[in-house]
């Protein structure tokens, strides 16, 4: 196994650590935030020459040869290699690849698809998968770049010459691919198509314990109990790719939705702190993380939780519930009380609130 320096400081002191790391030729994680946008083109060009691999900054989720750094899930080694801009993003694709096995999960970090960076971290990782001989499928996913960086990753993808799926949340579906790289609207997409090509099929949907009519059951159950009114959906996310996710997933049945990191700047909220219309929002984004990471500390979403209750017009809440390494080790028990004491707040305004959450882990976690 290569050498690897894992830095979980952030600032200053992990640029320095992960420079002199780079210069004696090994490879970093590096799962902490903090560092410029010049340091960091600094070390992702330092690597890239000495061809080795840097990973982050502020991807605080890294998988190497079935070790779980930061945030991870516990997931079987296999033959699928998955490159990511952030952390839960890469962790929901790593549980559903979970039944073939993935053999790294690499972070690059927000920043990487940049303008400036221009997919330095990505380029490099994309090299270290085509070279593992372990990874015999490579799954990018990231939000959206800018046209002349996709067009860039899409050849370097392509150039690999290893079967791929790349989901980039927010482009549409008339985005134009090459030849041989699968497009994928959603990770849960991503996902199915990467395990379809390990199995040499055709994707499958993702299967559930409910029929589609025990489903519609359940819906038709909770749109009954809604006030006059109630016609808001607001998602409360610990991460930027599964709020992102959910965004595409509901733009193309309800339209649009609010966020602090919206898919398109006309749809920026005015306040994080106050939703409108339909909203998601990113609790993981600077303006309302509050020191520890949201995957772990769930108190500010349990509280706008009830701020939403609160609200007349909300009918819906969506949350996600992150487990594994590095996550709250009872979430389930938090979020039950924040439930329950929401929908009676719901209850004494006159509403009902119906509460969605979507648990990514694995049987292990």
């Amino acid at each position: 196994m290569a050498e690897f320096v894992v830095i979980s400081v952030s600032g200053p002191p992990a640029a320095r650590d992960a420079m002199r790391a780079l210069r004696d030729d090994k490879h970093v994680v590096l799962l902490g935030g903090g560092v410029s946008l010049e340091e960091e083109i600094e070390l992702k060009q330092a690597a890239a020459e000495r061809e080795i691999l840097l990973l982050g900054p502020g991807c605080g989720t890294a998988i190497i040869e079935g070790k779980g750094y930061g945030f991870a899930n516990a997931v079987r080694r296999g033959p699928v290699g998955i490159v990511g801009t952030l952390g839960t993003g890469i962790q929901e694709v790593s549980c559903l690849v979970d039944e073939v096995g993935v053999s790294h999960a690499l972070g690059v970090g927000p920043w990487d698809l940049s303008q400036k960076v221009d997919g330095l971290g990505t380029m490099g990782a994309l090299k270290f998968l085509g070279e593992d001989e372990s990874t015999k499928v490579i799954v990018v996913v990231a939000l959206v770049p800018t046209t002349s960086v996709a067009r860039r990753m899409l050849e370097a993808v392509k150039a690999v010459g290893k079967p791929a799926v790349v989901c980039f949340l927010g482009v549409g579906r008339g985005a134009q691919f090459p030849k041989g790289v699968v497009p994928a609207q959603t990770l849960e997409d991503a996902a199915a198509h990467a395990v379809a090509l390990v199995e040499k099929r055709e994707p499958r949907e993702v299967t559930s314990t409910l029929s589609p009519e025990e489903v519609r059951k359940i819906a038709e159950r909770e749109h009954r109990r809604f006030s006059y009114g109630q016609k808001y959906i607001r998602g409360l996310y610990s991460g930027e790719m599964l709020c992102a996710e959910a965004m595409v997933v509901m733009q193309g049945l309800i339209g649009d939705v609010r966020s602090n990191v919206p898919l398109k700047p006309r749809l920026r909220l005015p306040d994080p702190h106050s939703s409108r219309g339909h909203a998601c929002v990113d609790f993981g984004a600077a303006e309302l993380a509050r020191g520890r990471h949201p995957v772990v500390d769930l108190g500010p979403r349990c509280e706008r939780m009830l701020k939403e209750a609160r609200d007349w017009e909300t009918a819906v809440v969506l949350l996600d519930v992150v487990l594994g390494q590095g996550a709250h080790p009872d979430p389930a028990g938090e979020l039950a009380d924040a439930i329950a004491e929401a929908k009676k707040t719901a209850e004494r305004g006159g509403g009902y609130l119906s509460v969605v959450a979507s648990v990514v882990g694995t049987p292990k976690d």
